[in-house]
């Protein structure tokens, strides 16, 4: 029981670390909510680079130690675990390559038009995004599938909207990431960005707990055996019970 909570714990604690941007909205930063990338929070250089970048590697850390203690609580849905436990390595991962400069408001996009912006997305910072974006379109997909297996109401129709929209939300930044590395241009990016990391935070706080607790079923004490005994009838008078029914 303790080992489920402390899972499940973990599991929220990384889910909501994920959208770890919000420290953005009470420290004094330079990045625009409107246009620049979230990863500039842990550039070089930055003011609270260093917080940024400690947030994103406990989010990342509480994401796979709550995964892998799911494996081994349920032995089931090794698809969702699993890459989840891959999801939280990308993140902490990705903290440990950040990107080597500003680029939204750092003056240091490649030449517009020209195939310097490949220099810039095959960082180990982009390649690693990259592969945090794919572990997180697996784990959608298997854990609604494994909620709609359990039976899960209508709820899971509103976490399922929740995850597509977030998914969507990251196609639309690589297409206004491409866009900006191309031309220079792309208003919009970071608003995009941090609503879809919102909603993939919430989603992840929520839909892998949920499977979680309907895999490992209640998580009530379980009853000693005196207890079993003061509340369960004796056999014996229970079957004498109709015999003195029908001599009477």
């Amino acid at each position: 029981m303790v080992t489920r909570r402390l899972a499940l714990g973990l599991l929220v604690l990384g889910g909501l670390g994920y959208a770890d941007w919000v420290l953005q909205l009470v420290l004094p930063v330079d990045a625009d909510l409107r246009t620049s990338f979230i990863s500039e929070l842990s550039a070089p250089g930055q003011p609270f680079h260093e917080l940024f970048r400690l947030a994103d590697v406990v989010a990342g850390l509480a994401l796979a130690a709550g995964a892998a203690l799911a494996w081994r609580l349920t032995r089931r849905a090794a698809g969702v675990w699993l890459p989840l436990v891959v999801l939280g390595l990308c993140a902490v991962f990705e903290a440990a390559v950040p990107l080597s400069t500003s680029y939204t408001f750092g003056a240091d996009l490649p030449d517009p038009g020209t195939g310097a912006w490949w220099a810039k997305v095959s960082e180990p910072h982009g390649v690693s995004s990259f592969l945090e974006t794919v572990a997180y379109l697996v784990v959608l997909l298997t854990c609604s599938l494994a909620l709609r297996r359990d039976g899960a109401d209508r709820r899971r129709l509103g976490l399922a909207a929740v995850g597509i929209v977030a998914a969507l939300c990251g196609a639309l930044d690589a297409v206004l990431t491409a866009s900006l590395l191309l031309s220079g241009d792309a208003d919009y990016l970071g608003l995009v960005q941090r609503l879809g990391v919102t909603l993939t935070a919430v989603w992840l706080a929520v839909a892998p707990t949920w499977l979680l607790v309907r895999a490992a079923g209640p998580a009530g004490p379980r009853p000693r055996s005196g207890d079993r005994c003061r509340t369960a009838p004796p056999r014996g008078r229970a079957d004498a019970s109709p015999s003195r029914a029908g001599d009477a």
